[in-house]
């Protein structure tokens, strides 16, 4: 073999081997993942208060997401609100989270991010930010006791989920 054909053979090896060996350090697409950096989003309900008026249940969250990607936000497309013993339980999808959101108010910190919702995301929270919804649930008015605010997250356990309670007077 020509001395030329030796040389382009060893460097086409030495290319394939560089770009398998980095794919797979940077992105596991060989022999799966070397080690994983991926991150799973996870909600938290810092506070949370609720009370009726006339028109409805007045909802009042602050929602953070405390862990996940920094290229995306964080959603909740779905919430449930249930009592300690199951007797009532109500969800509300996206779209409902957004026409019944009547306010957002951004944490100081993070006046620059902002937390949303929308009719496909529901709530739509960046990490690290903090943000307070209102909710205004017209019609439903809470007997007395004990209730538990649920956030579904996708792709996450239901161990994850964002869970807090309130107590209606």
């Amino acid at each position: 073999m020509e001395k030329v054909v030796i040389l382009g053979l060893i460097f086409s090896i030495l290319v394939v081997g560089w770009i398998l060996a980095t794919g797979q350090w940077a992105y596991g697409n060989v022999v799966g993942p070397l080690v994983n950096n991926s991150k799973l989003p996870k909600l938290e309900i810092t506070y949370i208060n609720a009370y009726n008026t006339p028109q409805g249940l007045c909802l009042i969250m602050n929602i953070t997401d405390i862990d996940g990607p920094d290229a995306y936000p964080a959603s909740a497309p779905l919430m449930e609100i249930y009592n300690a013993n199951h007797t009532f339980v109500m969800f509300l999808n996206s779209s409902q989270i957004s026409n019944d959101t009547v306010k957002i108010i951004q944490a100081p910190w993070n006046a620059n991010k902002k937390d949303s919702v929308n009719w496909y995301s529901g709530f739509v929270v960046i990490l690290g930010s903090e943000g307070q919804f209102h909710l205004l649930i017209k019609g439903v008015h809470l007997a007395p006791g004990k209730y538990y605010v649920k956030l579904y997250t996708p792709a996450i356990s239901t161990g994850r989920e964002a869970v807090a309670s309130f107590s209606i007077t």
